[in-house]
């Protein structure tokens, strides 16, 4: 499904800078040939694949909201943060990642890795199926290997290290044992987790983290680790909500 939002830019100026010329009309007719164009060339590279679209006069962050509650993943490109984005929330799948009732994946403008791990960062207080089930599904299609990433203190003693190693293998057991093929390592990673894990593995082909569970404060999305890495980190990223199970 492709999906394109269309509104007037002016309506994010003041009152007096409206553009009062805008044609919904012909704006529309615009949007819906360069989709229906961009479905056809899809099509023709991937026969057989079914291209459903949606245009409507709406901004994309409601649109795209509403979208995700009827689709299992949404797709959207992430370009690189301006100084505005970095000091505020901005961006269009920084929001969305936020609100989406499906998972979202961000991939960064001329920034597509290729043929590494699978990367997924979990938590041992608070693991996540849905990101786990992600990663191995992802890498058992790709046949990639599967990169597990755990964040600890840097004044963590070795006693808790070690508590901290041995929950998180166990949490892999499972799915070690239903993706066999699967090449699985686990990491701790030091340090503030939104920088470290990010940079745990910088080959990444995909990093799946969670978001703040459902009834967050989009403050704490600010803060989080999965905003931290559609910033800094260099691949695709699969972000999905904490609550949701596989």
């Amino acid at each position: 499904m492709l999906i394109h939002g269309f509104a007037a830019t002016a309506a994010l100026q003041p009152l007096g800078e409206f553009d009062l010329d805008f044609d919904v009309a012909a704006t529309r007719r615009a949007a819906v040939a360069h989709v229906s164009s961009m479905a056809t060339r899809l099509t023709a590279q991937h026969a057989g694949l079914r291209i459903d679209t949606i245009v409507e006069h709406d901004f994309a962050i409601p649109l795209l909201t509403r979208v995700s509650d009827r689709v299992d993943l949404m797709v959207l490109g992430h370009h690189r943060p301006g100084l505005i984005e970095r000091l505020t929330t901005g961006s269009i799948s920084s929001a969305l990642s936020a609100r989406s009732h499906c998972p979202v994946v961000t991939v960064p403008y001329r920034n597509l890795a290729t043929g590494g791990p699978v990367v997924a960062a979990i938590d041992v207080d608070a693991p996540s199926d849905l990101a786990l089930s992600a990663a191995f599904e992802y890498a058992d299609v790709t046949g990639s290997p599967v990169a597990v990433v755990c964040a600890i203190s840097d004044a963590a003693p070795p006693a808790q290290i070690e508590s901290v190693y041995a929950r998180a293998d166990a949490l892999l057991a499972p799915w070690r044992r239903r993706f066999p093929d699967c090449d699985t390592t686990l990491q701790l990673v030091n340090g503030n987790p939104s920088r470290a894990v990010s940079e745990a593995v910088p080959q990444a082909s995909l990093l799946v983290v969670t978001r703040p569970r459902a009834g967050s404060t989009f403050a704490a999305w600010a803060g989080s680790v999965a905003r931290a890495a559609q910033h800094h980190t260099r691949c695709p990223i699969a972000i999905v909500d904490h609550s949701r199970t596989s």
